[in-house]
């Protein structure tokens, strides 16, 4: 039952959990350039608008960031032995507050490095096998919004097959929901108008 035990206590778990998830390091390296993130291309803080705008070393730190404060919200979770239903309230919190950061008025990102980095800490073998799906995907359309629509629900059922808490399952459920077809609706529109600009193309 102490997986399902939420303690007042544990709110300060979700709060860091957003405000880590809020830190913008793409639009930071965006203004240390002059530009606004949130105003050109997608609008985006991710690595593919950082990609578009910026340039390549900026994506690549603005994607390693992004993975990394998803992964130290799940992880430090797990680390003081809070139980599955804080991870789960903290992941999530990391994940709204990389795409509606305190920071930037309540924008940002799409959240699919910040959730990778939140299944590296649940399952890192699952990790991998929806990083590789993405990159292969990637690949075959040049598409980065096609490789996050399709290795993303993967998710929960990877989650399953490697025997993972339901709860962990439940939560990649919800957090695939929210990075495809919420994070992702213009994208899909963009795609399906045949009017989404490929990796290295400006919009």
């Amino acid at each position: 039952m102490h997986n399902l035990v939420f303690h007042k206590t544990d709110l300060l778990y979700v709060l860091a959990g957003y405000l880590l998830g809020s830190v913008p390091f793409g639009y930071w390296l965006g203004k240390l350039k002059g530009i606004d993130l949130t105003k050109e291309g997608s609008g985006s803080t991710g690595a593919t608008n950082v990609l578009r705008r910026i340039g390549k070393v900026e994506a690549l730190l603005t994607f390693l960031f992004d993975i990394g404060k998803g992964f130290l919200s799940a992880y430090l979770v797990m680390k003081f032995n809070r139980g599955e239903l804080v991870v789960l309230m903290t992941s999530m919190a990391c994940i709204i507050g990389h795409s509606k950061s305190l920071f930037l008025g309540f924008k940002g990102g799409k959240s699919s490095a910040a959730g990778l980095g939140i299944l590296i800490a649940i399952s890192w073998q699952a990790a991998v096998i929806i990083f590789l799906i993405w990159l292969l995907v990637v690949y075959a359309t040049k598409y980065s919004s096609m490789g996050s629509i399709v290795s993303i629900p993967l998710s929960p059922l990877l989650l399953f097959l490697f025997h993972k808490p339901v709860l962990y399952i439940f939560f990649t459920a919800i957090a695939s929901f929210y990075i495809v077809l919420i994070r992702h609706k213009e994208n899909i529109q963009r795609l399906l108008n045949g009017t989404e600009p490929k990796i290295g193309m400006k919009y």
